[in-house]
């Protein structure tokens, strides 16, 4: 805590260099990586609720026939 507090009174953050245009929030690149996240997080939203409506055979118990001993 003292350090943040001795960072700013001593105005050291005026010799950090700000952040490349390359890695800001709006930059290309960033709002191409968050497009990409947001379209896995509906891909897995998608995978999800078809394995609900229509589940895979790899998570059905498996199916033995009838005997018909009496």
């Amino acid at each position: 805590k003292t350090d943040f507090i001795n960072f700013i009174s001593d105005q050291e953050w005026k010799s950090i260099e700000p952040v490349s245009s390359w890695f800001g929030p709006s930059s290309f690149l960033m709002s191409s990586m968050s497009a990409l996240f947001q379209l896995s997080m509906w891909i897995r939203i998608m995978v999800f609720l078809a394995d609900c409506i229509c589940p895979s055979k790899r998570y059905r118990p498996p199916q033995y026939p009838y005997s018909s001993k009496s």
